[in-house]
């Protein structure tokens, strides 16, 4: 027997079918950056140098690179923790989540683990999506002044190309602005929550954006000004530890480069690859490391040989922990993609 539907299905059946092609064309421009670069890569490539760059590593630093990649995440998540009081959430609930953003950045494009990790501490704690989005902005504007000022030191001396060190000033003017914003609203919170809370707007769409200032400058009032001093040092401890496992895998592969210079070259490879990108930034990855090797005359297939070692041992083991992540994570997949979030689990109330 044929089934009819309402019109109103029908009405939401077509608009989802209008909307759906809407992100088609950013995820296909990051398929085709990443193809493009991905080309580049494979043209510098020989195999008889991968093959002999191989066979001639040392091992035990590329063990211990493997092993040090771990702390980083901690260090994230209990920063992650700290600023998300008052409500207390368990330092594995937020391990897990970061390693289950870490897995579907490998397998989705455009680096979706900041909206995956946020919407899963969102949905099984007290904090509020709200909340976690601006725990989630202070991190990743702490981490980005810290890269700046690393790469800027770096990369004195070298000749550069000049889109990237336009790109450097570039990124540190827009932190620089989003952190004087972010402070003056601090300051002036409440003068700001009363304008704010004067207001009476018409329509839904007005009451949704009213409520949602007030959530924000609430959110923004629990932030105290000692939280940048914390997140610019543990900012400064991830980088340090990343900086140092990159150099495990440097060494490892026979490539000269002082600790500075592997700064300057995990600083190009993490500003390249904040463009849109194919699953696990790859491509971009690889070609912005034979950018920054070949500022430090490091011939571009030995580059790109090392490029792809890199790449693996850079990911594979994230990727890995991420699977196990998404096992024993008490958000399963089915519970992610519910429209409602369950009740709230793992969060002892301040």
């Amino acid at each position: 027997m044929k089934k009819h539907s309402s019109p109103e299905t029908d009405d939401r059946c077509r608009g989802e079918r209008r909307r759906a092609p809407g992100p088609r064309w950013v995820k296909w421009l990051s398929y085709g950056i990443a193809a493009g670069a991905f080309a580049y890569v494979l043209l510098n490539l020989r195999l008889s140098d991968l093959a002999q760059g191989i066979s001639g590593m040392v091992w035990w630093p590329v063990v211990l690179a493997i092993f040090l990649q771990m702390a980083p995440r901690v260090i994230q998540a209990w920063r992650w923790g700290y600023l998300l009081r008052p409500a207390r959430v368990r330092l594995r609930l937020l391990l897990h989540a970061i390693y289950v953003g870490t897995l579907l950045n490998g397998l989705l494009p455009l680096c979706p683990s900041d909206l995956v990790r946020g919407a899963i501490v969102a949905r099984r704690t007290e904090a509020g999506a709200v909340r976690v989005v601006t725990s989630q902005a202070l991190e990743r504007v702490a981490d980005g002044i810290v890269l700046v000022l690393v790469v800027w030191f770096a990369l004195r001396g070298l000749k550069v190309p000049p889109v990237l060190d336009s790109a450097l000033w570039g990124i540190g003017m827009t932190l620089a602005a989003g952190l004087c914003s972010g402070l003056v609203v601090m300051l002036a919170h409440r003068r700001l929550h009363r304008f704010v809370a004067r207001q009476e707007p018409g329509g839904r769409l007005g009451v949704k954006v009213k409520d949602l200032c007030l959530q924000t400058l609430s959110s923004l009032k629990a932030v105290r000004l000692w939280t940048w001093p914390l997140s610019l040092s543990a900012g400064l401890m991830i980088l340090t530890v990343q900086v140092v496992t990159l150099w495990l895998i440097v060494y490892a592969y026979h490539i000269e480069l002082s600790l500075f210079g592997v700064a300057a070259l995990f600083g190009i490879i993490t500003i390249g690859t904040l463009i849109p990108n194919a699953p696990g930034k790859i491509g971009a990855w690889q070609f912005f490391c034979i950018l920054g090797l070949g500022l430090f005359e490091v011939p571009a297939a030995r580059a790109a040989s090392f490029s792809m070692v890199a790449f693996a041992i850079w990911t594979v083991p994230s990727l890995l922990l991420g699977v196990v992540a998404m096992i024993i994570s008490p958000v399963s997949w089915t519970d992610f993609r519910k429209k409602t979030p369950p009740g709230p689990r793992g969060v002892q109330p301040a």
